[in-house]
Order: C-alpha cells, then sequence, then structure tokens
C-alpha cells in the first residue's frame, strides 16, 4: 500500500511541475446519481432511492469519448426484504487511471423508527475485487518498474458502512467510502481506511404537477466528501423527479458543472444521460464527462401476512368473545339508562304540566274572583244591564251592539258589521230568548266604557251599551 501512496505522490509531483498530467482522485465518481444506484453513494440511500425491487446500471466515461478510460460502471439489483430492510447485489468496474478495480457488491440496509416521522436508516456496502494496473494512457509505466507495478496488484476487500437520519422528508447522511480494507492477495499491507468519508444534508419538496405524473417531488443535496491525496470535494445536486420523466443539476468543486435528463416507459424502464463540464483551469483542455443510466422497475414486493398460531387465534378468539360481551353489556346499560332518563324526561313533563294548569286554573279563579268583586257605579242615562252568571258565557264585561229576536235582521246586521271590517260575536239567553251581537269583552268596566265612548276606538260610529256577567 505504501508503494500506491508513493505512486500517487509521484504522479502529482509530475503534475505539478509539468502540467502536462492530471491525476484522477480515488474515488468512486458517483456524486451525481441522485435517481437509480444511489446506494454507491451511501448504502442507506437502497431503501428509497434505487427504488426497489429494480435493476440499474450505470457507466461514466471521465473526460473522454465513450470508448476511452478512465471509466465507471456498476450494475446493480436492489430487492425488498421487508418493508424496512433491502439488500442488493451488483458488479463494479472503476478505472482510477492509474488502477482498474473489477469485482462485486453486496449492500444491506435497514430503517429504524425512533418516533413519529423520525427514522435512523444504516446500510453497509462490502466491495470484493480485483485491483490491476491500468492501460498505461496516463503515464505511470514511467514512474516504476513492470515488477513494482506487478507488485501492487491482488485481490482486495472493502466494507463501507453508512448511516442517515430522516426526519420527515429531511435527511443528514454520513457515509464511509473506505472504513475497512485489506489485501486477499498481492501486496499484503492493509489499505488505508477511513479517508473517504462523504457527508450529505437532503430534503424532498412534494410538487403537483397533474395527476399522470403521480408523486413527484424536487430533491436538492448538498455534500461534503474528503479524498485521500486530495482537495476536500464540495457540491450541490439537485433533482426534479416524476413518474414519466427527471431532471438533474449540480455542481462539484473538482469535477465542475453537470446536467442530465432522463424518462420512464410505462412506469418501469427509465434511461437516462448526464454530461459534466470541468470549471477548473486544470480541466479547460478535458472533454466533457458522460454518464448513462438505465433501470427497470420490478414493482414493490407483496409482502405474506404472517400466520397466527393456534395458541394466538384461540387467545384472539377468547378475547373477541370477552370484547363482544363486555361491549353487550354496555350496551344494555346504557339502554337502561335512556329508559330511566327518558322515563324522568316525562314525568318531569307531566310535572309541569301539572304545575302549569294548576297555575292557569287558578289564575282563572283569581280573574273571577276578581270580576265577580268589581262594583258598579252606573252613571245618570247610561244604558247598563248585570246578571250573575249565562250559560256558556265567560265572566267580563260586553260591548253589545245589538239585540235581535228574529233570526233573518239578526243574519242580517252580522254580515252588514263584517262588512264593515269588524269581527262581531253574539250569544243566545234563554230568559228572553233574544241574540245579543256584541264587539268586544272586557275585564273590567273602565275598559269596557273606554270602547264604548270611544265608538269602539273609531270602528263603529252606531250606540253601544254594556251587558255584565259576574259569574259561572
Amino acid at each position: 500500500m505504501r508503494k500506491f501512496v508513493v505512486c500517487i505522490l509521484v504522479m502529482v509531483n509530475c503534475s505539478l511541475s509539468w502540467g502536462q498530467e492530471l491525476v484522477l482522485p480515488s474515488d468512486f465518481r458517483q456524486h451525481s446519481l441522485t435517481q437509480f444506484n444511489a446506494s454507491l453513494w451511501n448504502p442507506t440511500y437502497a431503501l428509497d432511492w434505487n427504488k426497489p425491487n429494480s435493476l440499474s446500471i450505470w457507466t461514466r466515461w471521465q473526460w473522454q469519448s465513450i470508448d476511452g478510460d478512465p471509466t465507471s460502471i456498476f450494475a446493480n439489483y436492489t430487492h425488498q426484504l421487508t418493508p424496512n430492510t433491502v439488500a442488493s447485489a451488483g458488479f463494479l468496474q472503476h478505472n482510477t487511471g492509474v488502477f482498474l478495480y473489477t469485482g462485486g457488491n453486496l449492500n444491506f440496509a435497514q430503517t429504524f423508527q425512533l418516533g413519529e416521522g423520525i427514522s435512523l436508516m444504516a446500510g453497509l456496502n462490502t466491495f470484493a475485487f480485483q485491483q490491476t494496473v491500468a492501460d498505461g494512457q496516463f503515464g505511470i509505466e514511467d514512474e516504476l518498474t513492470p515488477e513494482e507495478l506487478e507488485g501492487l496488484e491482488g485481490i482486495k476487500d472493502q466494507f463501507s458502512p453508512g448511516l442517515r437520519l430522516l426526519v420527515n422528508r429531511f435527511s443528514v447522511g454520513l457515509a464511509f467510502e473506505n472504513a475497512i480494507g485489506f489485501n486477499v492477495s498481492g501486496n499484503q499491507e492493509n489499505m488505508d481506511s477511513f479517508q473517504v468519508i462523504t457527508g450529505t444534508l437532503g430534503n424532498d419538496f412534494p410538487i403537483m404537477i397533474s395527476e399522470s405524473f403521480g408523486d413527484s417531488f424536487i430533491r436538492p443535496v448538498v455534500y461534503v466528501k474528503s479524498v485521500p491525496e486530495g482537495d476536500t470535494q464540495y457540491g450541490i445536486n439537485g433533482l426534479m423527479s416524476t413518474s414519466k420523466f427527471w431532471v438533474q443539476g449540480g455542481y462539484n468543486s473538482f469535477y465542475g458543472v453537470s446536467g442530465g435528463l432522463g424518462v420512464t416507459i410505462s412506469n418501469a424502464f427509465s434511461i437516462g444521460g448526464l454530461m459534466e463540464f470541468g470549471t477548473d483551469d486544470l480541466l479547460t483542455d478535458e472533454d466533457p464527462t458522460i454518464e448513462i443510466v438505465a433501470s427497470y422497475h420490478f414493482g414493490k414486493t407483496k409482502f405474506k401476512k404472517k400466520e397466527p398460531r393456534l395458541e394466538d387465534e384461540e387467545e384472539k378468539s377468547r378475547q373477541l368473545e370477552e370484547e363482544i360481551e363486555q361491549q353487550r353489556r354496555e350496551e344494555e346499560q346504557r339502554e337502561l339508562e335512556a329508559r330511566r332518563q327518558m322515563q324522568r324526561e316525562k314525568d318531569s313533563l307531566a310535572e309541569i304540566r301539572r304545575n302549569k294548569q294548576q297555575l292557569e286554573l287558578q289564575r282563572k279563579k283569581d280573574s273571577i274572583a276578581r270580576l265577580q268583586n268589581q262594583k258598579v257605579e252606573v252613571k245618570p242615562n247610561e244604558r247598563y244591564e248585570e246578571v250573575e252568571n249565562e250559560d256558556g258565557l265567560q265572566p267580563g264585561f260586553y260591548l253589545i251592539a245589538n239585540v235581535y229576536g228574529t233570526k233573518k235582521y239578526f243574519e242580517n246586521f252580522m254580515q252588514t258589521t263584517r262588512g264593515m271590517g269588524l269581527e262581531p260575536k253574539s250569544f243566545y239567553r234563554k230568559a228572553n230568548k233574544y241574540n245579543y251581537v256584541y264587539l268586544e269583552r272586557y275585564n273590567t268596566m273602565e275598559e269596557a266604557r273606554k270602547a264604548r265612548d270611544s265608538k269602539f276606538f273609531g270602528r263603529y260610529g252606531d250606540k253601544t251599551w254594556i251587558f255584565r256577567v259576574k259569574g259561572n
């Protein structure tokens, strides 16, 4: 491993001295993976960004045409094991311009619910690859002998854990691209660890385009990445994703600005591309970087419900019977209480009615008593008649308009009076066999006199007189 570091330092010195060769960092250059295969960036992204279950292929040609070097290829299948667990397996080939890594990748990630809307995601990427010297396009053969180059080849293992805290749609992530690594064959010195560390901040903002575009969102991500023997990288990515298409753009402090887009066909097959343009002075002579990604989505796993054991079924059945019995008793108690309440309300209404009737009867008795006890002093020339009682007549003072013994004249007068807009009433006295027509009944002599003297308040111009019934 020390020879490898020496090799890198020699190349950096040459590039600084002559300005002819540009040395690539040794990282996977996966900073633009925001739609598919993002588990290469942080293993926890397999849970949601990889959209399990899916098979995705990503390839990157760094500053070259499609048939040039250095390149990266990552093919990966992600499968959902449980609602909170995913696993994936993939093939990785990565060319740094110095070495070519070819091997496999296994990923496992799980979500732990910490509270309402808060979850912790943990994941692990495991790599096993063959490290060989690249094709020599970058001049390393001029610095080391063939024997020294061969000594750097061999089979390598690497473990890359990652964490992500998700609060609603906001996430904070930390990934260690080479946390633990060792050589299986070749140079037996252990690989350097904890040198490629990436921290991310991101948030998904839901947007509504139309119902045909399904669940759409905008995902901004900012990140910082440490790289061994190189400057710390920082950058920002932005992704707008729908069920029909996606558009993305970004900036990396070393690799430059990027932009890409893709389409999804039949909600299953997706394909897209991206181009990245160097903005640093060292990259002005380099060609744009090209990325192509393709993915096929198999749909989510339908998990079978755990079959309950017989004992569980019996316990549930017993609990259900107890709940039903308890509900029945509670319902009977509620019905009994409702009947009691209804009876109490009926008794209360009956009591109110009795009290009201008694009060009304008492008021009526009091009114009759007052009428009976009224003393009337007849004025000179005042027509007034008084009887102790009269069948069917309420005690009081009646303003008499006329008295008839003949039915014909009685009916004509009643019709004429109604034609004047009045509502005359009448009673028949058996004592003298006459029909008495009156305009109104009053409780006091003063009220009756006032109506008489005012010509029934200006509504009846003929003479009237007062007839009193003292009591029943």
